[in-house]
């Protein structure tokens, strides 16, 4: 039987007793009870009370109409024959939920996609964009080797091709049958015995659903402007010790390649007796503007806490079972990092709802590190290796269902915050999370192998990411590890095009065991240096196209569908990509010399010849030799620094070859009216 009150509307729904509330930008909420009761405490709720935040708890006035319920925007639902549906204030029929269930082992949702509905989101994605016709699941793994659909930082968030979306706002494990029958239909269903909570946004364009993800779960704050340049780490030995760091800092001057902070990796972060070289390290590094950050794992406790840094026994997590802290990770491990076998090994993890607990990491642990040694921020790495499949004890005593996300993406965010405080502000670097993972920029696309194909792999994580709420994405430039064939992926080629396409993204970072910038010959050396001085030139517009990503939860890789959300070629389009609102880029991801490129609906100047091209238009055969990426200006952009930042980029670029390059003659266009 339904029920009516100001703000929240009562009625069975599949058998179920379910509670649907207007939120306000163009959110519904759709929610089931547990025992009766219905919780307005969500993950992003839940996440806003951690950070001691105004959890976003709105409910707008509902208005009762014969045909349905009514929001302030115009937005309205009806309850018919085809189930709940929910309409656009433009009276366009955005989705169709048939129905409900709960068997008490897990909660889902169904519903039906329109013919031609793309659908993205669910997080960083490997293997393609479009989630449609696919089962993916919502939970966080180390499998960096694979590809299939796994993520470091998945996202419960659905983005519709026509403006409207869905957001499941649980932390704990979900499964998304996106339309594997091929009918149309679908389920998102939650793992554990939890209620339904379920965002449905009623928006006509991807942005609003984007901006209201962000209303609900965090916006991301601004970077400061150093993080948007060169970082540099590498593996052990390299940066193991003063002199490894040093030597690179002395390469990278004799070089002239530029760069703002060293992550250090291979240094036992928490040995207090290291401190003073560390500290030695970073002042020598300080005096030419450079910082230095350090590496470690998210949450781990080190095994001296309790001797070096004056450890209590409830500052640390602890398994119901036998009240034991040593965790055994979950089974989301990548096998190359635990040879040992299937849950050998396990972790020590600080309790970060115990506030205590979370002062003496920061003032103890980190404290010498930060006030000290001048460390500005860390890498924090196996965010995806806490437990969601014991029993733990926490000291605010809140369940585990969930902790494998909503642990990692609160303490990342937290150890954001407190690096940020230092002067000149912090960062960390994050390779996991959860829901509200926007919080901590920059996040990077985990490990890959120096090879074409993941540089393909790359840029679909990264702009899935972009597509699931998350603005700045980073990753390890040209891949982690070195090719398994040289012949069919040479490293200096591979590097080439990694540092033209990492020019033009949020920041460079070099990491992992392969070659370093300054061990290629003097022609690979000669386009990486013009990349990255060019990459330092876009910085003043990627400050203001970073700012206006944390107010709007745009990303700043924005995939074409973001521009064009009716025009196929863009909702289909996986290889190109938009920074902020001025460039489309067209990165080499491959061994050739030539690409088709599509420029949408605009007006577009081509970077190095200036020529202008109005599209829709299709460039067949676009030529880019190895020193050159085809980049285009969109001539209608609101940057106001552009301007100022174009004719120094065109000189620098042009180094290369000495010449702007010509295009081929355009051979296919599209009508303006498809």
């Amino acid at each position: 039987m339904a029920k009516q009150t100001q703000d929240e509307f009562l009625f069975d729904f599949g058998g179920l007793p379910c509670r649907l509330t207007y939120t306000g930008n163009h959110g519904w909420r759709l929610q089931t009870a547990k025992s009766g009761v219905f919780s307005d405490f969500g993950a992003g709720q839940i996440l806003a009370r951690d950070l001691k935040e105004t959890p976003c708890l709105t409910k707008e006035p509902i208005q009762v109409l014969p045909f349905g319920l009514n929001a302030s925007d115009g937005s309205s639902v009806r309850l018919d024959e085809e189930g709940l549906v929910l309409y656009t204030p433009s009276g366009r029929k955005a989705v169709r939920l048939t129905g409900v269930e709960d068997n008490g082992v897990s909660t889902s949702v169904f519903g039906v996609f329109s013919p031609d509905e793309r659908i993205f989101g669910t997080g960083e994605r490997f293997d393609r964009l479009n989630r449609r016709g696919l089962v993916t699941e919502i939970f966080a793994s180390d499998r960096w080797l694979q590809w299939e659909g796994n993520s470091y930082v998945p996202i419960p968030l659905l983005v519709s091709s026509e403006g409207h979306g869905l957001f499941l706002n649980r932390f704990e494990r979900c499964l998304f049958d996106l339309d594997t029958s091929g009918d149309g239909s679908y389920e998102l269903r939650v793992m554990g015995n939890v209620p339904m909570d379920l965002y449905l946004f009623a928006s006509d364009r991807m942005s609003d659903v984007l901006y209201g993800y962000s209303v609900l779960s965090g916006f991301c704050p601004e970077p400061a402007e150093w993080l948007y340049g060169t970082q540099v780490c590498r593996y052990s030995p390299d940066f193991s010790n003063p002199e490894g760091i040093l030597a690179m800092r002395d390469a990278m001057k004799e070089n002239d390649f530029p760069w703002e902070a060293v992550i250090v990796e291979g240094w036992d972060t928490y040995d207090p007796n290291r401190n003073a070289a560390l500290a030695e390290t970073a002042r020598e590094l300080a005096k030419d503007g450079k910082r230095l950050m350090m590496y470690h794992f998210c949450g781990k406790i080190p095994g001296n806490a309790e001797s070096s840094f004056g450890a209590k026994p409830e500052y640390f997590v602890h398994r119901k079972e036998d009240g034991s802290v040593q965790l055994p990770q979950t089974h989301s491990f990548n096998p190359a990092d635990n040879p040992e076998g299937d849950r050998v090994r396990t972790h020590v993890y600080v309790d970060i709802t115990n506030p205590e607990a979370v002062e003496w990491w920061q003032k103890e642990v980190w404290g010498p590190l930060t006030k000290d040694a001048l460390v500005r921020g860390s890498k924090i790495d196996f965010c995806e290796l806490f437990p969601d499949d014991e029993e733990l004890v926490f000291h605010d005593g809140r369940e585990t269902s969930g902790a494998h996300h909503w642990y990692p993406t609160l303490y990342n965010t937290l150890m954001y915050r407190y690096y940020s405080s230092l002067p000149g502000g912090g960062m960390n670097f994050s390779r996991g999370g959860g829901i509200g993972a926007q919080r901590y920029p920059f996040l990077w696309a985990g490990d890959q192998l120096r090879e074409w194909f993941y540089l393909h792999v790359i840029l679909r994580g990264v702009l899935t990411a972009g597509l699931s709420g998350i603005p700045f994405m980073s990753f390890d430039m040209g891949g982690y590890r070195p090719a398994r064939n040289q012949e069919t992926d040479p490293e200096d080629e591979v590097f080439v095009r990694g540092i033209e396409f990492g020019c033009f993204t949020a920041n460079i970072q070099t990491h992992g065991k392969v070659m370093r910038p300054y061990d290629f010959e003097a022609p690979v050396k000669q386009i990486y240096r013009v990349y990255a001085k060019a990459h330092d030139l876009l910085r003043p517009y990627l400050v203001e196209q970073g700012r206006i990503s944390s107010k709007t939860g745009l990303p700043l890789m924005r995939a074409l569908a973001l521009w064009d959300g009716t025009d196929p070629a863009c909702l289909d389009c996986e290889d190109e990509y938009l920074l902020g609102d001025g460039f489309l880029v067209a990165p080499i991801l491959d061994r050739t010399t030539e690409r088709d490129i599509y420029l949408p609906k605009g007006s577009w100047e081509e970077l190095l010849s200036g020529r202008t091209i109005e599209g829709p238009v299709t460039l067949r055969h676009y030529p880019a030799d190895l020193t050159t990426i085809p980049v285009f200006v969109n001539r209608d952009s609101k940057s106001t620094v552009l301007k100022d930042i174009l004719p120094m980029l065109k000189a620098l670029l042009d180094s290369l070859s000495g010449d702007s390059v010509t295009p081929n003659p355009i051979t296919s266009k599209k009508e303006e009216s498809q």
